[in-house]
């Protein structure tokens, strides 16, 4: 299998331009996958901008960011679904767990990231267990933090581009 052409065919593989960087390789669900949807929940305006910008400069260019659980709980009703959700553990009301359980009824796609200062391994394990895909602690060098969350969410990207890939 081939992957189409983006500048002579549009539509089958490409075999008039040579010199075209998608000739003749195969089929990689990294080149395909689709820019993923970020919503970044933190009530710290700093924090939660950082980890926004961070985003954006590593090529995750769709990037929403929420004060609060509510403000991103009223989003996700409107029928916009991350690909991504990345939160703090205290949100403020509802609780993590609260707002984890509710972002998974309403777009159970979304894969749930915790990033949080709070370095506790029983409720890290509890809210894998009950659906989120990472935990992320936050140290008190931002920078090696971010890098991990990072990390952990371009791993997801291509877990979640490949096996979609596989299931289509």
């Amino acid at each position: 299998m081939f992957i189409t052409c983006l500048k002579v065919c549009f539509s089958r593989p490409c075999l008039r331009n040579k010199n075209c960087k998608f000739w003749n390789i195969e089929m990689n669900p990294e080149l395909i996958m689709k820019t993923p949807v970020i919503f970044v929940v933190d009530k710290n305006p700093i924090h939660r901008n950082l980890i926004k910008y961070h985003l954006e400069i590593n090529k995750f260019s769709i990037v929403h960011a929420f004060p609060t659980a509510e403000e991103c709980l009223f989003r996700l009703h409107k029928n916009v679904h991350p690909d991504f959700l990345i939160t703090s553990f205290f949100t403020g009301s509802p609780t993590g767990f609260e707002f984890l359980r509710s972002v998974l009824e309403i777009s159970a796609s979304t894969r749930v990231v915790f990033f949080d200062t709070f370095d506790d391994s029983q409720i890290a394990e509890k809210l894998l267990e009950a659906g989120a895909s990472d935990f992320v602690v936050k140290t008190r060098n931002p920078d090696a933090g971010i890098s991990e969350l990072l990390k952990n969410i371009r791993y997801l990207s291509r877990e979640k581009a490949t096996t979609s890939y596989h299931h289509s």
